[in-house]
């Protein structure tokens, strides 16, 4: 008997230098297998419990990854985001 772990991808969120990512992922990705976030930055994939994040390190989202989430869901996106307001990096 095994005892299973669901994991819901939609709410999988890719951390990058305390940044936090969207990814479309079909399957939970092996450690070291290269992730595609929707800006374009890909990194190799890791894995550490939850607790073992700072208490009070407030994650950052990703401009430009939040852009293209709400683009591809139909969610507004009003003239002051911040996605329009930078230049695309590089």
């Amino acid at each position: 008997m095994q005892a299973l772990i669901f994991i819901d991808l939609d709410h999988v969120h890719p951390v990058v230098d305390g940044v936090w990512h969207r990814a479309l992922l079909d399957s939970v990705p092996d450690p070291g297998d290269d992730i595609t976030m929707l800006c374009g930055l890909t990194a190799p994939a890791g894995f550490r419990p939850r607790d073992g994040r700072h208490p009070n390190g407030a994650l950052v989202t990703c401009v430009y990854c939040d852009y293209q989430y709400r683009n591809a869901h139909g969610i507004p996106i009003p003239s002051s985001h911040p996605a329009l307001l930078r230049s695309r990096r590089n």
